[in-house]
């Protein structure tokens, strides 16, 4: 009696999408991807309402260099796919923490994984990281496609397949910094020599300088360490707003697309740094219940030195609009400069509100700003 084969299942080892390993890894990148939607979401509702038509240059501009190098010769062409691909890849390598956690990472690399495995699980994850590029390069193209301008007309079909390639090239970045991630680390043996053992009897020092130990040990050192991107998005923001305050009051470029940028990137540097300060608060305030110190000063202290940065940028715009003389409008520039500290120590200081109305409370904030600031050189 004929029997038919039994299903082949691979094995353990074999390379399959269907493979614990590669399902975690991919269940991973998607719980990361939430995350990040949902941390971004309210900033992304800010920039919707005030930067709608820049959002949308910006848009069509994802997929110019693909389209652009079809026009060009071949070193250039490569050249430029080639910064093209690398700059699109740095969303990725700022995802790296998030997508391979450093408790992940201790658990995963001990694991006998064939590289084979591996780099299957690197190519998917990769994958569903490079999905949202993949998304804005077909509506970038959509809107060159639609403007269709002369210079495209003749080689559309070379830019399309340019910017494929420039897509791939992404993604195969994207698998070169995964891998890079999951390297193991380097053996900790020299640590054993910076070993310090523990005091054997507390010793309080000096109110003030105990305060800001404690700031720095509870809150500034967590913002770098580990998965947290706190002190790296803090750092970005207020070098944007340093810039685009010195761009724009110097003046270099004195249009109101520069105030509007300024006043954005000083009004998210203390929503941002206030939020991420209140969490830690609410994280270590039932660690400091039982320690012998001041928590309601530390609290107030971290509260404080949250919204110093946006209120050392706005100092920093009074000094340049001191520097540049009578050329620009004195109410203007008054008005301006008490309506963002108003709008700084009103985000620190008014009690915890509802997501919808703090967002409603940043956008109101940078609209005014950015109104006022457009009447600063009439």
């Amino acid at each position: 009696m004929y029997r038919p084969p039994a299903p082949r299942h691979p094995s353990p080892s074999s390379p399959s999408l269907r493979h614990p390993y590669v399902r975690f890894r991919t269940r991973l990148a998607h719980r990361a991807l939430l995350q990040l939607i949902a941390s971004v979401v309210s900033s992304l509702e800010i920039a919707l309402v005030v930067f709608a038509p820049v959002l949308l240059g910006l848009l069509a501009f994802i997929a110019l260099p693909g389209l652009y190098a079809a026009t060009l010769p071949w070193p250039a062409a490569t050249g430029l796919l080639l910064l093209q691909a690398l700059l699109s890849a740095l969303p990725v390598w700022l995802l790296r923490k998030r997508v391979l956690p450093h408790d992940v990472l201790a658990w995963l690399r001990p694991l006998p994984v064939p590289p084979g495995m591996q780099l299957l699980a690197n190519i998917a994850v990769a994958g569903m990281l490079t999905v949202p590029l993949a998304l804005a390069y077909a509506l970038s193209v959509a809107v060159w496609f639609y403007q269709w301008p002369a210079w495209l007309r003749p080689v559309a079909g070379a830019g399309v397949a340019l910017t494929l390639l420039s897509l791939l090239l992404t993604w195969a970045c994207a698998v070169v910094l995964l891998g890079l991630r999951l390297r193991p680390v380097a053996t900790t043996a020299h640590l054993s020599a910076n070993f310090r053992p523990a005091p054997t009897a507390y010793q309080p020092g000096p109110a003030g300088p105990r305060l800001l130990l404690l700031w720095r040990q509870l809150f500034w050192l967590p913002f770098w360490r580990a998965d947290n991107l706190v002190g790296l998005q803090q750092s970005l923001l207020l070098l944007g707003a340093v810039s685009g305050a010195m761009l724009w009051l110097w003046p270099v470029f004195p249009g109101a697309l520069a105030g509007a940028a300024t006043s954005t990137a000083l009004i998210l540097l203390t929503d941002h740094g206030d939020k991420a300060v209140r969490e830690q608060i609410a994280r270590v305030r039932p660690v400091m219940a039982a320690w012998p110190v001041p928590a309601r000063g530390v609290e107030r202290a971290a509260r404080c030195f949250g919204v110093l940065p946006g209120l050392l940028v706005v100092g920093l715009c009074a000094m340049l609009l001191l520097l540049t003389g009578n050329h620009f409008s004195h109410k203007a520039g008054a008005l301006y400069l008490g309506v963002a500290t108003a709008a700084q120590l009103a985000l620190a200081g008014l009690p915890e509100t509802g997501a919808r109305a703090r967002v409603g409370l940043v956008v109101l904030s940078i609209v005014m700003l950015t109104a006022i600031g457009s009447e600063l050189w009439n």
